[in-house]
């Protein structure tokens, strides 16, 4: 379950940032080692293919592994997550989520992908920014900035929020209004990953709109 191995990871990594302790921290950092080097000796070329690890929303839960393996790459410097990266970024590239293509062709919108599944792809796009923090490549940077804003004009509700039928993508700036469907809406798992995507890119640009759209979310959908 490599989606929940991504949180593990990431929640161990967020709390290295506050850990005061440095021995415990270099027990987490090894035990993160081996949790990360246990997946990259499983998946990938040569082993069990990326498409295989799950059967929902076209591997792209597994696929959002690839923020927190960058972000271990920063921390131990190994070359192997690296190459695990850039395999999981081909994967989104050329599978039949296809999403990174998309998104640089610029002309659909989420909700017209061949996968809806709204925090998983922002998670996947979260990891794309990481890699273009590391490698400088405007290409990747190019590509969260049109899926985001995407998101925004298609999917972002009055608000905050996003996902009016069950948690996935769907043009709920338009089908919020839509009264017909009694499922669940607007999970906030989505309004946690829109802040969070929005947060990363208002650190890379500075632009003050990523401020006003998480400060939308979190006085509205967030409470």
């Amino acid at each position: 379950d490599m989606w929940s191995r991504k949180y593990v990871l990431l929640g161990f990594l967020h709390y290295l940032e506050i850990c005061r302790d440095e021995d415990l921290k270099l027990r987490i950092l090894t035990a993160l080692e081996k949790h990360l080097d246990y997946v990259v000796d499983h998946i990938g070329p040569d082993k069990k293919p990326l498409e295989q690890t799950s059967h929902k929303w076209l591997c792209i839960n597994s696929a959002s592994i690839l923020e927190p393996t960058l972000l271990m790459y920063n921390k131990t410097g190994k070359e192997s997550y690296l190459a695990f990266a850039r395999y999981i970024i081909d994967f989104l590239q050329t599978s039949k989520a296809n999403i990174i293509t998309l998104a640089l062709e610029d002309q659909l919108d989420p909700y017209q992908y061949p996968v809806t599944k709204a925090y998983e792809m922002m998670s996947c796009f979260e990891g794309l920014l990481e890699y273009y923090r590391i490698t400088g490549e405007e290409t990747w940077k190019t590509a969260v900035v049109n899926f985001a804003e995407r998101v925004h004009n298609s999917d972002i509700t009055i608000i905050g929020c996003a996902g009016c039928r069950s948690e996935q993508f769907d043009n709920s700036a338009r089908t919020q209004t839509n009264e017909e469907y009694q499922g669940i809406m607007q999970e906030t798992c989505v309004t946690v990953t829109w802040m969070k995507l929005c947060d990363q890119l208002l650190r890379l640009t500075g632009e003050a709109k990523y401020a006003d759209w998480i400060e939308q979310s979190v006085y509205n959908a967030l409470f």
